[in-house]
């Protein structure tokens, strides 16, 4: 029984090793580049004003706020803080699907406080989203990382969905897609790592949360 007992043991670590990269280097070595990619977007993201990140903007609307009374942006927060009371409501209840629509409806009433204050946010989000991309792909050169590649080819998708929303006049819709881009450049590591995960839906809750 032992012996057939240990044998099974083997055989699920084999199969779990097949799975994976059999020596481990190339994985590792993708993670590697990712977390120097993740660096590259960071530092692409960095403004003295506070950044081209959802938490950059966010931050710039409460300084701007401090100093300018601008009765649209502050009702726009307002609405934001009663969604996310009653997302909070919601969940209490159980009502999870409820929730989820007032944290975004919140999320969305953030993004219009910050395009009233700087209407060319999607603009310059988008922008660095370009910039951050090309210059990691120019980091990456001809070395072989399918999953970081992966990745990217989903932000420039994004970017695509981005541009045509703005075209069509939408421009909470640019910002928000633009926003997930660059949330998910920001924690490329994260989502390199873990690949089969919903990249929109983690990139959209981390940035939901902000302001909480």
């Amino acid at each position: 029984m032992l012996r057939k007992m240990t044998v099974a043991v083997a055989a699920l670590s084999l199969a779990a090793a097949c799975n994976q990269d059999p020596t481990g280097t190339s994985s590792t070595n993708e993670l590697i580049l990712a977390q120097n990619a993740q660096t590259i977007a960071d530092n692409v993201a960095a403004t003295p004003g506070g950044g081209t990140t959802c938490e950059g903007w966010f931050r710039r609307v409460l300084d701007t706020l401090r100093t300018t009374d601008d009765p649209v942006a502050i009702a726009y927060l307002d609405s934001a803080r009663m969604n996310r009371d009653s997302a909070r409501a919601a969940f209490e209840r159980g009502d999870t699907a409820a929730a989820r629509a007032f944290r975004r409806a919140a999320f969305r009433d953030v993004l219009a406080a910050v395009i009233e204050l700087f209407p060319n946010a999607p603009e310059r989000t988008g922008l660095a989203v370009d910039n951050a991309i090309d210059k990691i792909e120019k980091f990456l050169g001809g070395r072989d990382a399918p999953r970081i590649r992966a990745v990217l080819a989903h932000v420039k998708e994004l970017r695509v969905q981005a541009d045509q929303a703005f075209v069509n006049g939408d421009k909470v819709t640019a910002l928000a897609l633009n926003l997930r881009a660059m949330q998910v450049l920001h924690r490329l590591v994260e989502h390199v790592r873990y690949a089969n995960h919903d990249h929109d839906a983690v990139a959209d809750g981390e940035m939901e949360s902000v302001g909480d």
